[in-house]
């Protein structure tokens, strides 16, 4: 499994902020938010892809909204997690 570590540079009515998120899948556009900032903390309670977040930030770029891949790594997957199935995600 692929866990991808992204920052999100935005500007909301309170000023600018930097978040972080963590994604699990297989590196694809499916890949579940399983950690996220306080600021965008619903994108992990939502379970929200990445495909997802993607397309909410594009819709903000005018806010000075921007994502990036900061790091990313194979790692084994935990026993405790499954991907959950596309069906039971947030849309």
């Amino acid at each position: 499994m692929i866990e991808t570590l992204a920052q999100v540079l935005g500007e909301t009515a309170k000023g600018p902020f930097a978040a972080g998120l963590v994604l699990w899948g297989d590196g694809g556009d499916g890949d579940v938010v399983v950690e996220a900032a306080p600021i965008i903390g619903y994108m992990k309670k939502q379970g929200w892809t990445k495909q997802q977040v993607r397309s909410y930030v594009g819709m903000r770029k005018h806010k000075g909204w921007s994502v990036s891949v900061v790091h990313q790594i194979n790692r084994e997957q935990p026993t405790w997690w499954t991907i959950p199935p596309k069906t039971t995600r947030a849309k």
